[in-house]
């Protein structure tokens, strides 16, 4: 019988003695190979985005120097010449915006090209098109800059064009002052508008890996262009500008990182532009998976050739991936928990991370969707408040035509004067928080028309202190309430009816009581319509649609989404004994008179 080897014996002795010097030798070779490989690839990536953003720089400035080309062209025609010398005609009017019309249409980068001279008046490509009554292109940056520039090109930053009327969109423009050569009389200041497509094919043509993106500020700071613009602008998403502008001060490309990501930048002579070049950290790592492959075989390789450390390996493969698929798992309850550092191999702590990104985006992606459900239901109540009762209306103006027929001329002056009144107040300019005097005014508007149709059916007293008039209130909150009041409490009664207005300040809270003697609610009318108000944005089914509860749940819905949870409506109600409802709402003072 064959002896067995033992660890005692020398043969074990050498095996282990060499199998750990094989290891060693095999470990440090590959640290030191991958760290000079990973450095090298590093630095190669970096070289190439670095030619790739000079080549960007060229190509805006190409762009650019075309779209001066344009506008030289332009202030170039003669019929423009004579156009703005008041030595033209109408059809020079005519054959320059045509030529302005086959410019726009050729180019689908050009959103629009116009002439401003010395008269104040606009010649475009569409002589229907018309300039926003309340602005003053004299006071934009483009048109300044383009006359104190003298007869150069100015390129300005991006925003939001808003001269035409209903056009609003980011813009790039390029203004220049129009000086006549020989008398060197200013005739006014030429504009073109550029869209981004162009800008933004060219940003996104030239990037390494499927993160790594391009933008464009100037010399201040200011986004010209960024494939995420509206994230930036909203604030959801910043980059390092201050860092970056510190690096246009070197003269030369220079690369900072962030420890994720990689910024390069080139200043454009043309422009002052400065491109961004932004990489991700991990995208150059990846790059990597097959030399990490090849290092793992070969450690594999050894493990087969020496024999040794095989359950070691398998539980150092096994458990940590066995760790991340429990993690996993907490996807299909919604859990979305996060693995976070784990003792594993490159290529599972990298899928670890990968899977931790994915998890942090699908959660932002939520609370994205809830911000924007939030506002499709302001935007849905928007729409609800901005409605008026057509019957309402239909009503009070038969109302005042009944008057004028039987001669009531004062009846008929203080019914439309409160009309008048209630529309003023309603519009409100457009704003969504009003002086709770103008809410008073309204719903006074509102019971003195109803008290004038009705003729002695009800009485109404609206009691608040002057002290609270200063203080701010969703606008429609009283009315629809006290339109109730009306049609579902008093209408219902013989006798006299009375509506009751209070209002005082209990610490930071302001609350507001509407009250009638109407014919009160059903115990379990009012539970349904309590049980509503718990949750005013869902569908509440056959009782959401009896005409009381969709008024009240919506004053109360509006508030909750204005001032939150804390805030709203609850109401009391008893059978033949009438109806109150309490309003709380924040003490916020606004900018209006008391």
């Amino acid at each position: 019988m064959r002896k067995s080897i033992g660890f005692g014996t020398l043969g074990s002795r050498i095996y282990i003695t060499f199998t750990v010097m094989i290891f060693a030798t095999i470990f440090i070779m590959q640290l030191i190979a991958f760290r000079f490989t990973l450095n090298t690839v590093r630095n190669s990536t970096l070289e190439t985005n670095q030619a790739m953003l000079g080549q960007l720089t060229r190509q805006i400035d190409s762009y650019i120097q075309g779209m001066e080309r344009i506008a030289s062209a332009v202030l170039d025609d003669p019929g423009l010449q004579r156009l703005l010398t008041e030595e033209g005609i109408g059809g020079d009017r005519l054959a320059v915006q045509t030529m302005l019309t086959h410019y726009i249409q050729a180019r689908d980068d050009i959103s629009e090209i116009l002439i401003f001279p010395p008269d104040g008046s606009v010649i475009a490509s569409d002589p229907e098109m018309e300039i926003n009554p309340w602005t003053d292109f004299t006071e934009r940056p483009w048109y300044i800059e383009a006359v104190a520039a003298g007869g150069r090109i100015v390129v300005s930053g991006s925003y939001v064009q808003n001269l035409v009327k209903g056009q609003y969109s980011w813009v790039v423009s390029l203004s220049r002052q129009i000086i006549d050569a020989d008398s060197g009389k200013e005739l006014g200041v030429l504009l073109v508008d550029l869209k981004f497509n162009r800008i933004q094919e060219l940003c996104q043509s030239m990037v390494i890996g499927k993160k790594g993106y391009n933008f464009v500020i100037d010399e201040q700071g200011n986004y010209v262009f960024h494939p995420t613009q509206q994230l930036v602008y909203s604030d959801l998403k910043r980059e390092p500008i201050d860092r970056i502008l510190d690096l246009t001060g070197y003269g030369e490309r220079i690369t900072y990182s962030d420890g994720e990501r990689y910024f390069m930048v080139d200043t454009s002579p043309l422009t002052g532009w400065h491109m961004v070049s932004v990489l991700r950290s991990d995208e150059i790592i990846t790059e990597w998976s097959n030399v990490q492959i090849g290092y793992a075989i070969i450690g594999l390789v050894l493990f087969l050739i020496v024999g040794i450390a095989t359950n070691s390996v398998t539980l150092g493969i096994t458990k940590p991936i066995r760790q991340l698929q429990n993690t996993m798992k907490s996807v299909d309850t919604g859990d979305f928990q996060l693995v976070g550092r784990i003792r594993a191999t490159e290529e599972i702590r990298e899928l670890a991370r990968e899977y931790d990104i994915m998890v942090s985006r699908i959660r932002e992606l939520m609370q994205e969707n809830i911000r924007e459900q939030e506002l499709k239901r302001k935007s849905d109540l928007k729409a609800l408040q901005a409605q008026i009762n057509p019957h309402f209306l239909y009503n009070t103006l038969d109302s005042i035509i009944w008057m004028g027929e039987m001669k009531q001329h004062s009846e008929v002056v203080l019914m439309t004067s409160a009309l008048s009144k209630l529309f003023r107040i309603s519009i409100s300019k457009g704003r969504e928080l009003i002086s709770i005097k103008d809410e008073i005014d309204h719903v006074q508007s509102y019971l003195t028309i109803e008290d004038m149709r009705y003729r002695n059916k009800f009485d109404y007293i609206i009691d608040v202190e002057p002290a609270l008039y200063e203080f701010e209130i969703l606008k429609i909150t009283l009315q629809p309430l006290v339109e109730n009041a009306i049609y579902h409490g008093i209408k219902e009664i013989d006798g006299r009816g009375r509506i009751s207005i209070k209002g005082e300040k209990r610490d930071d809270t302001i609350v507001f009581t509407v009250q009638d003697n109407g014919r009160g609610m059903e115990a379990e009318k009012l539970r349904l319509l309590n049980s509503a108000l718990k949750d005013p944005f869902q569908e509440q089914g056959r009782h959401a649609r009896g005409g009381m509860g969709v008024g009240i749940r919506n004053v109360h819905a509006r508030l909750m989404l204005y001032f939150g949870e804390d805030y709203g409506l609850s109401c009391e109600s008893r059978r033949g004994e009438g109806t109150t409802i309490t309003i709380l709402f924040p003490a916020r003072k606004g900018d209006y008179p008391a």
